[in-house]
């Protein structure tokens, strides 16, 4: 998640759309005063982007629960006083200036649901040595389903982002993004987390089943709705 004072945008980051190969590409362009979330070591290995900085909540915006866990000893990650990756709009705007927040352009990534989904099962079960199948990934038990898609650039149901992204044509629509900047050296995207869904597993359609796929058309029913996404 970047929150960027320099050009006045904020980067509302989905799951599982692009969006740390996003990061490190904007991060290049950010000033020393914008805020940058901290991506995993593994990303930060190959070399792009900036390292994390200005994560702290300033204190004007902490909420008193969270001090107070820190008083007790718990560090500022789990006491809540940190920016943190898959921030939702909501959290951002409660946790900043109300006035800069509604001022700055909101930016995300959107993909196709049911690609997404095959995406996250491959990226779930990298380390398990007994993975579930993906039918059985399908039909688990999701308590805030979209908390990661349709919560991240909505407040109260309503889409805050004014530039989306979509995943299928993302370095075009990164490129045009940042040329709206007024940047004219453009970073180029760099491919972070491509390496668990390999060549012959690209097509998600052989992955699902009727069930499956209104499985998928349920838990992800607002996104899906809203962008006119479809199966095929």
């Amino acid at each position: 998640m970047i929150i960027s004072n320099y050009h006045r945008f904020i980067f509302l980051k989905t799951q599982k759309t692009g969006g740390t190969s996003v990061q490190l590409a904007l991060s290049e362009i950010c000033g020393p005063s914008d805020i940058i979330t901290p991506i995993s070591e593994t990303d930060t290995l190959i070399g792009r982007g900036k390292a994390h900085q200005n994560d702290d909540i300033p204190k004007l915006w902490q909420p008193r629960l969270a001090r107070f866990k820190y008083l007790l000893g718990f560090s500022k990650k789990a006491a809540g006083l940190l920016y943190h990756q898959h921030m939702s709009a909501t959290e951002i705007r409660a946790h900043l200036d109300p006035h800069f927040f509604d001022s700055c352009r909101k930016i995300t990534i959107v993909r196709n649901a049911w690609d997404r989904e095959v995406s996250l099962y491959f990226w779930t079960i990298r380390n398990l040595k007994n993975p579930p199948t993906f039918r059985e990934f399908v039909h688990r038990y999701v308590s805030n389903p979209d908390r990661k898609t349709f919560k991240i650039y909505s407040i109260g149901g309503r889409v805050v982002a004014d530039t989306v992204l979509r995943y299928e044509n993302l370095a075009n629509d990164y490129a045009d993004f940042v040329v709206s900047l007024g940047v004219t050296d453009i970073p180029t995207l760099p491919n972070a987390k491509s390496s668990y869904r390999t060549a012959e597993k690209q097509d998600y359609r052989s992955f699902f089943d009727k069930r499956s796929i209104e499985a998928v058309r349920k838990r992800q029913q607002r996104e899906i709705e809203y962008f006119n996404m479809t199966f095929e």
